[in-house]
């Protein structure tokens, strides 16, 4: 545990994933520092200890597919499906809502992993899990490769993270501090 936290943390110093500057978050949140995590997955070889780290939590879990969703969390199922052995299925967000790709479905009691980059509230997580159990599937964890350990979050299964951020911030819009003093969104 200690070694991958060291080993993602030397990995987010080198490749610049922590990047800080004013930020909106999926959940609509305003932050001064975000985790860019396909900045990690850029070098596969490097990265492989985030796929193989996730993969390691969760090899007792009987597991069937493995979801993710966007670029970072295509990449993370695609290569965690790998290292067990098992299939991927992708979810894309249009209109605020997550839905799998087509071409991709689970069977009524499918066993499903479900893995993130990142989580302040755990809406993308949740939504995943929605789309897991309206296909009569079972969520049997969420594997994230971050949490900024603001909120306590409970996705109704097991959740293993590998790295807890220090010193994140997340707080609504009307009362960021960035947006009071006229700073622009960072692109």
């Amino acid at each position: 545990m200690v070694d991958i936290q060291r080993s993602l943390t030397q990995l987010i110093e080198q490749t610049g994933a922590l990047q800080t500057g004013h930020f909106c978050l999926a959940s609509g949140l305003h932050a001064s520092r975000f985790f860019r995590c396909i900045k990690l997955l850029r070098y596969p070889q490097a990265a492989d200890v985030i796929f193989q780290g996730i993969a390691d939590r969760f090899t007792s879990q009987e597991i069937h597919f493995v979801l993710g969703a966007n670029e970072a969390g295509s990449i993370l199922a695609f290569e965690v499906a790998k290292k067990l052995g098992v299939e991927v299925a992708i979810a894309r967000e249009k209109a605020g809502k997550y839905r799998l790709i087509e071409g991709f479905e689970f069977q009524q009691g499918s066993q499903v992993l479900i893995v993130d980059d990142i989580t302040t509230t755990g809406g993308t997580a949740k939504q995943l899990i929605e789309i897991v159990h309206s296909a009569q599937a079972v969520p049997v964890g969420v594997g994230l490769v971050a949490t900024k350990g603001l909120f306590e979050i409970d996705l109704g299964c097991p959740t293993e993270v590998l790295i807890s951020l220090e010193g994140m911030d997340a707080t609504p819009a009307d009362q960021c501090l960035l947006c009071q003093k006229g700073v622009p969104l960072t692109v």
